[in-house]
Parts: structure tokens; sequence; C-alpha cells
């Protein structure tokens, strides 16, 4: 890889960027995608969408959640794509095969499966395209975005104007890196929920946090089941169990730590959110670096501020 930038010569991942000769990528799968000529015609999921689209490439074709988060859909122009697929489960094999598609594109939250394609489909999407699947699970969001550039330059992008968001980053990961480091008392957490259960991260799956962790910040470790390895499950009676100084909550359900206190008394009584030491993390933040550079730097100077509480 050419200094995070992508590079199809390094590792046979990809060729085909240049001239007109067949194409290939190897994803991360270990499956070999490949056509006669560089696809021009992409349809991806759509925080892959937001990914290929920082990196100069405009996919015909989205699929995923249509009202999910503007962060998740980036800089996507949603008007100008067309949906196949609009929730989970649902995936239009007619409309995809209208488009006429060279290439899908979708990251990968478990191990070999592409994200909102649902099983059944994949046998069917084979014979009208090849796919690319990138792993997102147990690996660090700044590798992720090195497989989408090393992705992006072989379907032709030129990554020129993405170097100085690729400073950009490396400058926030490092405050980052720093402020942990001044702090490693801290016991930081992130949690989301729904209406019957408190969900504690296990940093080590979630490719985000995993970066967090990496950079020196301290999470707490769940105790998760092997099958499920994403979150620890508690009801919202053991939202104490773990000491935790620094709560990241899911932006997505923002109401059961902010808002929705009165009604969640164990949550409203943690000491992070007694002392204001809650922040929102949102973890759909497409996989480039100008997207995750505000991000890490503003968590760095949260956590240079922050005290131990619990």
């Amino acid at each position: 890889m050419l200094a995070g930038c992508g590079s199809e010569d390094e590792g046979g991942s990809g060729s085909g960027a240049q001239g007109g000769g067949p194409w290939e990528f190897t994803d991360d799968r270990g499956t070999k995608a490949t056509k006669d000529s560089r696809p021009t015609k992409i349809v991806a999921q759509i925080s892959a969408a937001a990914t290929l689209w920082d990196f100069g490439l405009r996919p015909v074709g989205t699929f995923g959640e249509t009202n999910a988060s503007e962060i998740l859909k980036g800089n996507v122009d949603t008007a100008s794509l067309t949906w196949v697929g609009q929730t989970w489960g649902d995936f239009n094999i007619e409309k995809l095969a209208a488009l006429q598609p060279d290439l899908l594109v979708a990251p990968m939250q478990t191990k070999g499966q592409l994200w909102y394609v649902p099983d059944e489909a994949v046998s069917k999407i084979e014979p009208l395209c090849p796919t690319v699947g990138i792993n997102q699970y147990e690996v660090p969001v700044d590798k992720v975005i090195n497989r989408f550039a090393d992705l992006a330059v072989s379907l032709g992008a030129d990554l020129t104007a993405s170097q100085a968001a690729k400073a950009e980053f490396e400058a926030a990961s490092k405050a980052l890196a720093d402020a942990a480091k001044a702090r490693p008392d801290l016991r930081v957490a992130f949690v989301s929920g729904n209406k019957d259960n408190l969900y504690l991260g296990n940093a080590k799956i979630f490719s985000d946090l995993a970066y967090l962790q990496n950079q020196g910040v301290p999470f707490v470790q769940p105790s998760v089941p092997a099958a499920e390895p994403h979150w620890e499950v508690l009801s919202w009676e053991q939202a104490g169990k773990y000491p935790i100084d620094v709560l990241l909550y899911d932006s997505r359900n923002a109401s059961y730590f902010t808002t929705d206190l009165a009604r969640y008394p164990t949550v409203a009584s943690l000491p992070a959110i007694k002392a204001n030491q809650a922040l929102a993390w949102n973890p759909e933040t497409p996989s480039t670096w100008a997207a995750f550079a505000p991000t890490l730097r503003d968590l760095a100077s949260k956590l240079t501020a922050f005290k131990r509480v619990a």
C-alpha cells in the first residue's frame, strides 16, 4: 500500500487502473473480481457509495437505508442514484439488472457477508456483475480507508485531491493519541440502546472504535458471547455494571442518554452523565479521511478536559 493512498501494484490487490486492459481486484473475502475493462457502472451500499464518492467516483445505484442519517450518506447526491434496496432485507434484482452494472461494492460488518445484501440475492447478483466486499470487522478504520482507496485507484480515481484530507486525518489522529496518552486513567465506553436493553460496544470489533483504541483511547472491555461479539447486552437496570468515566453514546438513539433520563434513572445516575462527560458518537461515519478527521479532533479536545469520575 502506497502510504495509505492505494496502489494496484502492491500485493496484487487490483489492476487495470491505467489503460484499457482487463481489470481485476481481490477483495477482503479473497475473491477476485474481474472484468474485460475497468468498471464504470458501479452499484454500492450507501456507506460504501459515500466513501467512493469522496474519492471522486460516482456510482449509478445504491442500496441500504433510504432514511439513513445524513452522516452515513456523506456527500452522495442520492437523488442522482437508483435505489435497488431501501431497507434491511430489501434488494430488487430487477432494478439492479436494469442498471446493467459492472460492479457491486459493499462493506462487510460480519465475516464474508456483504452488508445489506440478502444471502438469497447473492447467487442472482453474480451473473449480472462481479462483487467486491471491504471488511470492517475487527479492522481499524484507517485500514478500511486504505482498502477503499486501493479499490478507488483500480477504478481510475485520482487521489491527489484527497491528500489534504489524509494529512488532516493523520494530524487529528496524532492529537487524539496525545490526548489519550495524557489521560490513561480514563475509562471509556460506547453504548447504544433500545427500549428494552442497553448495548455496550466491543471496541475490538467495530472499525471506528478499534481505531480509537489503537490511538490509546482506554475502552472498557465488555463481556461478550463468542457467537455475537459486537455487544454485551444489558438490562437498563445494569447500566452501572462497569465504572465509566467517558460515555460515547450512539447518536442515532441519543434520547436514551440525553432527553429521556427521567425514564432511565440508572443512566441518569451514571458518573459520566452526572459529570457531563457524555459525547454523541455516530458509528455510521463514512470510511474516508475527510469524514473522520473532524470527529477525531473533536474527541481529542474533549478528552483533555475530562476527569476520572467513576
